[in-house]
Parts: C-alpha cells; sequence; structure tokens
C-alpha cells in the first residue's frame, strides 16, 4: 500500500456529495449528532431516500469499508476496480487479521453475501489496528491495563493486541459493563463517532458544519384543511395566498428541503386532514393547481399536498423514475376504474419499500400506508410522479 496521504480537497473530489444531517429520525440532541454532521458533511456516510438516518441499524463490513476507503485509503479504492464491493477491494491489505480475510481467502470474489453482514466488533479492531500502523499514527504509550477490560480473558488469541490498542487509544472502547464485548456489532451512530476518531487522529479536528436551518427565522404556516363550508379550491386559494415565497432550496417555511423539514410540513397536512378523512370526486373537492389544468379527486388532493409542502410557486416534474423516489413525492396511478394517489411520507431503498398517505377514489384519507417498491414499479405503465424536492 501507498503511504501517500492525499489532501483533503482531493479526498473530496472522490466521495459522494455532502448533504445536511437534517434526518426526521435524528433528533437535536442524539448523542452521536456532531459526529453523524461531520461524517455527512465529508461525504462518507448518508442517509436513506425516505429522509432519515437509521442511527441503531447494524453496519454491514462493505458499508464500514466504504467509510474507511473514502476517506483515508482514497489512492487504493481510486486503483480499485469499479463496482459494488470497489471499497472491499480498496480495503483488502488492512484486513489482515480478520474473518473476511479469511473469508476472501477460501471464497474470493465469492464472498459478496458475507460482506453483507454486521461485522463484529473483533474484525472492526482489527481493522482499525491495521489501519493505524499503516498511517504510522501508533501511540507509544498507551494508559491501559488488561485488568480495566472486564472479559479479558475472553478475548480469542489474536485479537488482543488490536483490542488493546483501539481502547487504550480512545478509538473503539469498551461497553458500559466494562467489557469489550467483541462479537457484538456497532451501529450507524457509532460508526460514524469512530470515523471521526479517525479523521481527528490523521487528519487534526474538523470543524462541524454550520446547520442549514440554524438562525432562520421560521414562518408560521396557514392551515391545511377544509374550513367551514370551503371548497378545496377555496381552501387551497387561502392557503395559498397565507404562504411566504419560497426561497431557493428552502420550503414554504424558511427551512431547508430536507426529509426532516418535509415530513415537518406533512404532520400538518396530517392534522388537517387525519385519518378517516372524506375526499370525494365532486366538484367541491376540485383543485386547479397553478401549474396544472382542474383537477379532480384523488389527484387534486396530491397536488393541493404537494402545494402546501413545497409552495405553489416550486416547479414541477413529472416522470416514470420509479427507483429513485424521495419523500414528498406524489405517486397517482391510474388505470380503468382504479385511481389512487400516494403522498410518500417515507422510503427505503435498501429494504425496498415506502411509507404514503394514501387516497383512493372517492374513499378517505389513510396516512398508514405501506409496501414493496417494486409493487409500485410493477404500475409502472399507470404511473406519474409529481416531484418537487429534486
Amino acid at each position: 500500500m501507498k503511504k501517500n496521504f492525499l489532501p483533503l480537497l482531493a479526498l473530496l473530489c472522490l466521495v459522494l456529495p455532502a448533504r445536511a444531517a437534517g434526518f426526521y429520525d435524528l433528533p437535536a440532541d442524539h448523542w452521536a449528532q456532531e459526529e453523524i454532521r461531520r461524517a455527512v458533511d465529508a461525504g462518507v456516510v448518508n442517509g436513506y431516500g425516505d429522509g432519515s438516518f437509521q442511527p441503531g441499524r447494524d453496519v454491514t463490513a462493505a458499508q464500514f469499508c466504504a467509510m474507511l476507503s473514502r476517506s483515508f485509503l482514497a489512492e487504493e479504492y481510486a486503483a480499485a476496480k469499479e463496482g459494488k464491493y470497489q471499497a472491499m477491494e480498496a480495503c483488502l491489505p488492512v484486513l489482515e487479521g480478520t474473518s473476511l480475510k479469511e473469508t476472501y481467502r477460501s471464497l474470493g470474489k465469492r464472498w459478496d453475501r458475507y460482506v453483507d453482514q454486521p461485522l463484529t466488533r473483533y474484525d472492526m479492531a482489527q481493522i482499525i489496528y491495521n489501519l493505524v500502523l499503516e498511517k504510522d499514527a501508533l501511540q507509544e504509550t498507551i494508559q491501559l491495563s488488561t485488568t480495566d477490560i472486564a472479559d479479558w480473558t475472553e478475548i480469542p488469541d489474536g485479537c488482543h493486541t488490536a483490542v488493546f490498542t483501539c481502547w487504550g487509544m480512545g478509538l473503539l472502547k469498551g461497553q458500559a459493563d466494562g467489557r469489550f464485548a467483541g462479537e457484538d456489532s456497532l451501529n450507524r451512530a457509532q460508526a460514524a463517532v469512530l470515523w471521526s476518531r479517525l479523521d481527528a487522529l490523521f487528519n487534526g479536528p474538523r470543524e462541524v458544519p454550520a446547520d442549514p436551518d440554524e438562525g432562520v427565522e421560521v414562518q408560521e404556516m396557514p392551515a391545511f384543511g377544509l374550513q367551514g363550508e370551503e371548497t378545496v379550491q377555496e381552501m387551497m386559494n387561502r392557503v395559498n395566498r397565507e404562504t411566504p415565497l419560497c426561497k431557493e432550496g428552502r420550503l414554504p417555511n424558511g427551512k431547508t428541503r430536507s426529509g426532516e423539514n418535509i415530513a415537518e410540513l406533512l404532520e400538518l397536512v396530517k392534522q388537517g386532514c387525519p385519518d378517516g378523512t372524506v375526499w370525494s370526486d365532486t366538484v367541491r373537492y376540485d383543485y386547479r393547481a397553478p401549474k396544472f389544468s382542474p383537477t379532480h379527486g384523488c389527484l387534486a388532493f396530491g397536488l393541493a399536498v404537494s402545494d402546501f409542502v413545497f409552495g405553489e410557486e416550486a416547479p414541477v416534474t413529472q416522470h416514470r423514475r420509479l427507483p429513485d423516489l424521495a419523500v414528498g413525492d406524489v405517486v397517482y396511478i391510474r388505470f380503468d376504474n382504479v385511481e389512487r394517489v400516494l403522498v410518500l411520507t417515507g422510503v427505503d431503498q435498501e429494504e425496498g419499500t415506502y411509507t404514503a398517505c394514501e387516497l383512493e377514489k372517492n374513499g378517505k384519507v389513510d396516512w398508514d400506508q405501506w409496501g414493496p417498491l417494486s409493487g409500485l414499479v410493477d404500475a409502472g405503465d399507470f404511473t406519474t410522479v409529481f416531484r418537487r424536492w429534486r
């Protein structure tokens, strides 16, 4: 392996674009919020298509190697063959002494089903130890005793040095009960913290990126939902009239267009049109969206919600690229006598599922729908996606 370490600017050219850490399942007081934001800003970890980060989800070998290779093994990553396991190939030298390397020796490139399994703390410690040696960053003195590790005698032969070093350097610490618990795995939040510690060790402290919503004056949104004898058109005339104009990259309330903030506005829609709300195919429920001809029933509901969440002046695209669906998209399905609309409240591309607010023709609003994305793809010839976010 080459020991030349690329400057940060060169590294950033090799990773995915940074995204704001505005994930709906990552509260501001989350214990790993700062480290996750650093990792996201550096482009070594991303969220899911539904706007979530899923901090408690196990980290697989492939995911952890992707984090390391894009930051600390950039030359090896660039030289490796492109493909799903490019990061794994780039990390092969630092996998020495792990069960992964043994599996690779026995199966070669047929090891794909193993690298998508959660990575144990033993293997993770060995990988980190190898990487620290590679970067000549090993501390000469470690203030730690083996008696400080409650399960020291249970650690398998060959793992002691890696565990002792990682714990002693404060990179991969033990559990609350004093055990290393090497058979356990790390979750995504813990992996981001571990990456942040390695980044500080190899590159020095990194500034926490500014919260794009910090200091922003949040605008109050008008009420969504029919008031009195209002028609939908009258309701949306009121909503659109009272909604502030959006600034570029922001929602009508002034916040950035993150999954978390979109979900927040969808929650306001839910308050105004809760489960069981009737939305029929009569004149009262027609809506002439500013960028469309008059719409009726289900589609009128979907476009009204979209205008509320993103602002009526936000550009609208129509497409059938179902594999890249995202939270806030309006999916309109129509064939024969079937007509339904889905306002996506969540998309998990890895699991291949979605959650949505659904309305069928002359039906009632249902906020608890979910299903496989494949079902939407199968209906592709009858489906149109209306998008504002991307």
